[in-house]
């Protein structure tokens, strides 16, 4: 769902399953923000986010979560946080500005 309403207002998405597959991507891309999801199989949110800092990715990060997204972004500190279910259009806008570009920008999602 995430990936189809980004689609839908302009982004260009690509997406991982768990957090190697998405530390994987983060290798051959890296996106302008990373849509990421703190329960995932294989490597969850929390492991992936620290990783993904200590390879010296720098990239804007929002915690789309159902189970206390808040709470994650402040325990990582993260750019920015949305609790599911949320409404796609106020997605697209925090991601707009997170990116700090037009809608055209990249998004990768991690969401198990």
């Amino acid at each position: 769902m995430v990936r189809l309403s980004l689609q839908q207002s302009g982004f260009e998405v690509s997406t991982a399953t768990n957090g190697l597959e998405a530390l994987d991507r983060l290798r051959l891309d890296v996106p302008n923000v990373v849509v990421l999801d703190l329960e995932m199989p294989v490597m969850d949110g929390r492991s992936f986010y620290h990783e993904m800092r200590a390879n010296g990715c720098d990239t804007p990060v929002l915690i789309l979560s159902a189970h206390d997204a808040k709470r994650g972004q402040r325990e990582l500190n993260a750019e920015a946080f949305m609790n599911k279910p949320f409404d796609p259009g106020d997605l697209a806008d925090v991601l707009t500005t997170l990116a700090g570009h037009g809608l055209k920008s990249k998004a990768h999602t991690a969401d198990g």
